[in-house]
């Protein structure tokens, strides 16, 4: 240990005689590990970091399935139906419970205020599942799953605002949606389930679900598909039993439900995987591109360790000669640059601190566990473990070398233009090649993310998202429990907001574009008509008056929707060119008749007639193809929740108070909330793409620069190696640019290595991008190219600035010190 703590003073010594050594040695390697720690850290929050929820790896999220598409695709996943969760839950063998959860939008009302509050339905065993407990009061019983129960759990955020964390407020009521709910207990604040950015603040029951006001529960619809389902698995039971035990039950279900149940199957998936799938590739690509910039950041290290070990021959050599084994003189080098590493990781520590928080504002509204980024035990262990490794990649090929010296040439000053210099340039020249073909990569990686980011920018969304307000509203049932009068309220909004100052058009839609919302619904087509499960399926969209104008969505064949289509009319629709290409090829579709199975009353879905045909727009994102929609209008499907969306003349925000206050004339009870931009949809939609091509761009940028300072270094060092050499070319009658030809062309040739085995190693490496790329392939020749060019440019100027020097020294000065 004495040892130790003498040879960390004696480094801590030396780097303090070098402080522009010692100073940009620092600064690189905080740029290295800053940039690990900053993914790290999002790494750790959104893949790594357990949930928070006891023995969370037992629990397993159930997905419905098409049997036709990709079973392992994150995308063949959709929601479930309550007859089949309660077949699941009745006949598995392999899950000690099951529930299911739906989010949910509540107004909360308390005579002076309404409010917008995030819910969630959830099923009675949802918390014995989660092995949840509550902070005051009980969990939901089992028998409140039963229609006609309402009751209530509050999230420890809204028992503490709303109610002031009244410990009495335990068989209170509360009102959601004009309805009276039995406050039974507060749930702890850590909790939170569903595992979503805009947390819940209450939850309650599926009884609300099964109530049979007005016919059929959405409950009893064995072909709706509307719920999360969650397990957990017994103790000894694989996923890959329960998926074996869910695929028998789903196969008989199949069976005994033919119209509603073909084609679809059963998935299994550990709850983080299904929480985090959309994510995880990209994220560990940009971790990827980060250990990059780490591992140019060692070679870079390690090629200024290398130049310093030169400088300290002399001392070393004399170090040896009284007694130091190889050994010490090892661990002492080692220790030198371990303690560099270690302040390297204090520097990128603080520098990754203020990462995060920057790529926090970046990342996209709806990433996975975005509000869990905090650095914790795990990422400060993975600084400190990242410093001391890289201290010691960068430092022992250095200390090796350094720990051999040549006693008689180094005492007697005879180092220059020795063997052991050559070998030092050697060693430095493959460092210098490994730095050109990572940070090729990089580039090449970089390129076609940003050449990807740019073709989707330039990807027309079907509609002109500026200037454009969007707010969400939603009536509360017990107010309006009549589609008549949800339709009533919206007609009466919509012409109101249309005359507010500035605006030039309104309209409402359900659910909203490039929101990541949709609704697919199966339908008829009278003239070909099919059984229930062979029913194709369309984007179904609920639109108010004057929609398409608003939107400016051009109408390419027939009629626009008019007032009178209401429920006093015959049903109409509107369709998309997409719909019309794949389900009436070479066909008129208009006045064709189709019945979408969706419906907001008892009776049967209506019969509708195509009355037009719309553009297709980018619905769910830029990135996806155009899908066909269905369009039917506002009175004819009277929902009670509506995104309102104004066309305005400047900036949309500033329309929002006065959009508020047209509500309050209506209903003061009903909140306006989630008030956004529909440019801000558009960037949303983007947020990833954009993200990556950032980070990696700028990972290849630093990755540039320490390439191109690196070769510099070798150059300089080999052009203060062969002085001598110079000097005596020059005094023969060799012209500057000959030795500028000849110095240049040395590093043209570890360029050219590096060029070429970069471009190898990119063509690998890049295939692992093809999930992120729109537009562009891994292999696109143009892009690999010009970043090519664009090193090998870089590198020749490093190269050139000393072959400049060099060219200009004076042959007798030369001589002299040579």
């Amino acid at each position: 240990m004495n040892t130790f703590l003498q040879d960390l003073r004696y480094g801590a010594r030396m780097l303090a005689k070098s402080p522009g050594f010692t100073a940009i040695t620092v600064l690189i390697l905080a740029l290295g590990i800053g940039a690990n720690t900053a993914i790290f850290s999002v790494v750790n929050a959104v893949l790594l970091r357990p949930l928070a929820f006891n023995q969370a790896d037992r629990l397993v999220a159930i997905s419905g399935m098409d049997t036709r598409l990709n079973a392992k695709s994150h995308e063949n996943r959709f929601s479930v139906s309550y007859p089949d969760f309660e077949d699941w839950r009745a006949q598995n063998q392999v899950f000690e419970k099951m529930a299911v959860y739906e989010s949910n939008n509540f107004t909360f009302t308390n005579g002076r205020e309404a409010v917008h509050v995030q819910g969630a339905v959830v099923s009675a065993d949802l918390f014995p599942l989660l092995r949840a407990q509550p902070a005051l009061g009980r969990i939901f019983l089992t028998k409140e799953d039963e229609p006609g129960n309402r009751v209530a759990l509050l999230s420890h955020a809204i028992w503490q605002s709303r109610f002031g964390g009244d410990p009495s407020v335990l068989g209170r009521t509360v009102t959601l949606d004009a309805h009276d709910y039995e406050i039974v207990g507060v749930m702890p604040p850590a909790f939170q389930f569903p595992v979503q950015n805009e947390p819940v603040e209450i939850w309650t029951t599926i009884a609300i679900e099964r109530n049979t006001e007005g016919g059929q529960p959405v409950t009893a619809q064995r072909g709706n598909h509307f719920l999360q389902a969650v397990a957990r698995l017994k103790p000894g039971v694989s996923i890959e039993q329960a998926q074996a035990n869910l695929d028998t039950i789903s196969a008989a279900l199949t069976k005994a439900h033919p119209d509603s149940n073909a084609h679809s199957g059963v998935a299994a998936t550990p709850l983080l995987n299904d929480i985090v799938g959309n994510v995880q590739p990209a994220l560990l690509i940009l971790f990827g591109a980060a250990v990059c910039v780490l591992l140019v950041a060692c070679v870079n290290v390690a090629n200024l360790l290398i130049a310093r070990s030169m400088k300290r021959e002399r001392e070393i050599s004399i170090r040896a000669a009284l007694g130091a084994g190889r050994g010490r003189i090892v661990r002492q080098l080692l220790t030198e640059s371990v303690l560099l590493a270690t302040l390297g990781g204090i520097a990128g520590m603080l520098l990754a601190i203020w990462g995060v928080e920057s790529l926090a504002s970046l990342l996209p509204a709806n990433f996975p566990r975005i509000n869990q980024l905090a650095p914790d035990g795990r990422v400060l262990g993975f600084t400190i473990a990242v410093s001391i490794l890289i201290g010691c990649l960068a430092g022992i090929m250095p200390a090796w070398r350094a720990s051999q010296p040549n006693l008689s040439a180094s005492l007697n000053d005879a180092g220059r233009g020795s063997t052991e210099g050559a070998r030092s340039l050697s060693l430095r020249s493959a460092l210098v090649v490994v730095e050109i073909v990572l940070a090729l990569v990089l580039l090449t990686a970089g390129g076609l993310l940003v050449q990807s980011f740019l073709r989707l920018q330039q990807v027309k969304p079907g509609f002109d998202p500026h200037n454009i307000l969007t707010a969400k509203l939603l009536l509360p049932d017990a107010a309006y429990p009549k589609p008549i009068q949800a339709a009533a309220f919206y007609q009466k909004l919509l012409a109101r907001v249309s005359t507010l100052p500035g605006v030039r058009s309104a309209s409402g839609v359900w659910p909203m574009p490039l929101s990541g919302s949709e609704i697919t619904l199966d339908f008829q087509i009278e003239e070909r008509p099919v059984p229930e499960g062979q029913r194709p399926q369309t984007h179904f969209c609920v639109v108010a008056l004057d929609y398409f104008r608003t939107m400016r969505i051009p109408l390419l064949k027939g009629r626009d929707f008019i007032p009178r289509d209401d429920t006093n009319s015959a049903a109409v629709a509107i369709v998309t060119e997409s719909f019309a290409r794949e389900f009436f090829p070479g066909q008129d579709v208009i006045g064709k008749r189709i019945t979408p199975a969706g419906s907001v009353d008892p009776n049967p879905a209506p019969v509708r007639e195509i009355v037009g045909v719309v553009a297709d727009m980018k619905f769910l994102g830029l990135r996806s193809a155009a899908k066909p929609e269905v369009y039917v209008p506002h009175p004819q499907f009277a929902i009670g929740g509506l995104s309102v969306i104004a066309r305005t003349e400047n900036d949309p925000m500033t329309l929002l108070p006065a959009l508020r206050s047209a509500v309050g004339e209506f209903d003061k009870d009903v909140p306006v909330y989630n008030p956004k931009t529909m440019e801000q949809y558009l960037a949303s939609s983007v947020a990833q793409p954009r993200l990556n091509a950032m980070l990696v761009g700028l990972f290849s940028a630093v990755a540039l620069v320490l390439s191109a300072a690196g070769i510099y270094g070798v150059m300089s060092y080999s052009v203060t190696q062969r002085t001598q050499e110079i000097g005596i070319r020059l005094a023969l009658g060799a012209q500057r640019r000959d030795v500028l030809r000849l110095i240049v062309g040395q590093g043209v040739k570890l360029i050219a290595i590096g060029v070429i085995v970069g471009l190898i190693v990119a063509f690998l490496a890049t295939r692992l991008l093809a999930g992120l790329l729109y537009g562009v392939e891994t292999t696109d020749l143009p892009t690999i190219t010009g970043v090519a060019l664009l090193l090998a440019l870089v590198a020749v100027l490093a190269c050139w600035l000393p072959a400049r020097r060099a060219s200009a020294l004076d042959p007798m000065i030369a001589l002299r010190e040579g």
